[in-house]
């Protein structure tokens, strides 16, 4: 049977020697796997992309049907690759045939017509696409454990399997080292692919089996083993794959920790939920109050009152277009539309998880959320001092796939933080699941916190002694009973009494006196006892006040200092000095909040060395009012936010001039 041999079409036209090149020093190759590659491209280019986009998406508004700059750079890219191996003769230039591409990748995402040959775009069509396919490379199998470690292996690994690929042809069969599996990963590293978790794991297998290898007679003339050693990465593979499992270890150690608390957290959940591979049902909280929100700033209101009937719509809405439009656990509103200012960690940007459902109850709304590994992390570390502050639209909301209105109210998002628009008390805090409790210190633990040994010696004393006057007040008591017991015994018979009352109504009258004067002294003495023991508690209950007072004091002295020193040196404005000093109360429980306004370079906020004048023309800037306090605290021997304070009483005028550039 004779094979029929298809014939090649002009597209396919072998590209002539001259224009057979692979790669650049701008673009390596590789760089257009993905649609977000870092392409470099000429500035005429790229406004040429620009404007195919803009004209793009002013035709179509399906999300499906969207591009974006990064998916036409990588199809430009490829385009000018394939020009390297073939095209039409009468195409002359590499940028004519990239830009055919790109057209062509436009009408295949706008209408879904492409030539059946044209399949090499697919993994860069917009989600939702129905063509739209995943790359073999891109299908590593990579847990979201691993989302933070870069697989791409170092360029030192590709040289040196280059460098063994070329030397081993040189040498004859018998001489030449590696197996096809050596050869493959050869290949791999030349062309720097992102390699799966599983294969750096056996490069590292590889190395730490083979190390003995240097050790061998060949070694230094490039035999066997050295050949088989580079084609895996050489040294430069070894160190890499060894510090990328390490990455790895941590990660799976970290999310079996979260994952204890993810399966604590099930035993809570509501099971008739489905929950999202990888996230975890967390305690469901009161995100909205009934009532009117007003600003702490100026008490003006916030928006129009939280009514049932806009709650009844958000819930209406939400559960209608859960799927096109999830609402997602932000953080800090890192990714508000309406957030002006700079987004706060942790990684701004991603979210923290999803929200499950939404139920309307008599005191408000409540959301059901599911938690990612760091919304566990952060959720975990915050100890219950997170809440929730809702972002949702009051009015009329249209469909972002269509125009179609659909509704006049709709939650786009929840973000967690430390300082929520309404009352704490209106609303929940958020924990990670109903059996977390929040752990309150009794008296003894405060006395145990402060460390004071003769303290506690002192409270224990004192509770012996009293437990000793019980005691003795019991018992004498009991001595009474009983010795009128016997005097009613003694007494029975009438005769007798006459006679004892006769005989011995002297000696009781004396023995009545020396016993009241007896009882009379001890009451004195268990009064002076309990006066004492009142005394010591009140010294106790002033000293621990004083203690917790001065500790407040302390606190409050460093926290000013602190947050002084980022003030004078330009690492935060005046308006961020709020936020510092909350930073600075929570630094224990989220170190990240103050470390982000600490680690900030010097004058990255404000410019200290910016000059300005007071009228009598001395120089008015941070600097110099840094140097006026400095200079006041030497002559009066005071703390640098003493002497802040007391030169903004007696220097207002400077103070606001160098602080906010106005007198």
């Amino acid at each position: 049977m004779v094979k029929k041999i298809k014939k090649r079409t002009k597209a396919q036209t072998p590209a002539p020697p001259k224009d057979r090149i692979k790669g650049s020093k701008k673009n390596p190759a590789g760089s257009a796997s993905g649609s977000r590659g870092d392409i470099k491209i000429s500035e005429a280019t790229e406004k040429a992309l620009s404007n195919m986009r803009d004209e793009h998406n002013k035709k179509y508004k399906a999300q499906s049907k969207k591009v974006d700059l990064g998916m036409l750079k990588a199809v430009y890219r490829r385009g000018a690759g394939a020009f390297s191996s073939s095209h039409r003769p009468n195409v002359t230039s590499r940028e004519q045939w990239a830009l055919a591409r790109v057209k062509a990748f436009l009408k295949l995402v706008g209408t879904g017509e492409r030539k059946k040959a044209y399949n090499t775009d697919l993994d860069l069509l917009p989600k939702g696409h129905p063509q739209k396919t995943e790359k073999k490379a891109e299908l590593l199998n990579i847990p979201d454990r691993y989302s933070h470690i870069d697989f791409i292996p170092p360029k030192a690994a590709a040289e040196a399997a280059e460098r063994a690929l070329r030397i081993r042809s040189k040498k004859p069969p018998s001489q030449r080292g590696g197996t096809e599996v050596g050869l493959a990963r050869a290949r791999d590293l030349v062309n720097r692919k992102r390699l799966s978790p599983e294969t750096v794991k056996r490069m590292l297998a590889y190395f730490q089996r083979h190390e003995v290898d240097k050790k061998g007679s060949t070694w230094g003339d490039y035999g066997k083993g050295r050949q088989a050693w580079d084609l895996w990465g050489g040294d430069s593979g070894y160190t890499w794959s060894k510090t990328k499992v390490n990455q790895m270890k941590k990660a799976d150690d970290k999310a079996q920790s979260l994952r204890a608390y993810g399966e604590a957290i099930q035993l809570d959940a509501n099971s008739n939920y489905n929950i999202p591979n990888g996230l975890q049902i967390g305690k469901a909280f009161k995100t909205l109050s009934l009532g009117q929100v007003s600003s702490r700033m100026n008490g003006e209101k916030v928006g129009r009152e939280i009514s049932s009937d806009l709650l009844q719509e958000l819930v209406r809405v939400f559960k209608e277009r859960q799927i096109q439009d999830p609402v997602i656990i932000d953080w800090q509103h890192a990714t508000s539309p309406f957030n002006g200012g700079a987004p706060a960690p942790p990684e701004s940007g991603n979210s923290l998880g999803l929200i499950l459902d939404l139920e309307l109850r008599e005191d408000g709304l409540y959301a059901i959320p599911a938690y990612n590994e760091r919304g566990l992390e952060v959720v975990k570390n915050a100890g219950g001092i997170l809440w929730s502050s809702p972002e949702y639209i009051d009015g009329e909301v249209y469909s972002r796939d269509g125009g179609d209105k659909i509704g006049d109210a709709q939650l786009l998002a929840i973000t967690l933080t430390p300082r929520p628009a309404q009352s704490h008390n209106k609303i929940d805090s958020i924990t990670l699941s109903e059996s977390a409790k929040e752990h309150q210190m009794n008296e003894n633990d405060k006395l145990e916190e402060l460390g004071n040994e003769a303290l506690k010696a002192m409270i224990l004393e004192l509770q012996k002694q009293i437990a000793e006057m019980k005691a003795e007040s019991e018992a004498s008591l009991n001595a009474e009973h009983d010795d009128k017991e016997k005097m009613n015994d003694h007494y029975d018979d009438e005769e007798k009494k006459k006679k004892m009352k006769e005989d011995e109504a002297e000696k009781m009258k004396e023995h009545d006196e020396e016993e009241k004067k007896k009882k009379m002294m001890e009451d004195e003495e268990k009064h002076k006892k309990l006066s004492e023991s009142s005394n010591l508690l009140s010294e106790i209950t002033l000293l621990k006040e004083t203690v917790s007072k001065l500790t407040k004091e302390n606190n409050e002295i460093k926290c000013k200092e602190a947050v002084s020193i980022l003030l004078s040196e330009g690492k935060i404005t005046p308006a961020e000095e709020a936020y510092a000093r909350d930073a600075f109360n929570m630094k224990d429980l989220q170190p990240s909040f103050w470390n982000m306004f600490n680690d900030r370079p010097s004058n990255s906020q404000v410019n200290l060395k910016t000059v300005g004048h007071s009228s009598s023309g001395q120089e008015v800037n941070r600097a110099s009012l840094d140097e006026k306090i400095k200079k006041l605290c030497e002559e009066k021997s005071i703390s640098y936010s003493e002497a802040l304070n007391l030169f903004r009483e007696q220097n207002t005028e400077f103070y606001n001039k160098a602080i906010n550039g106005v007198l």
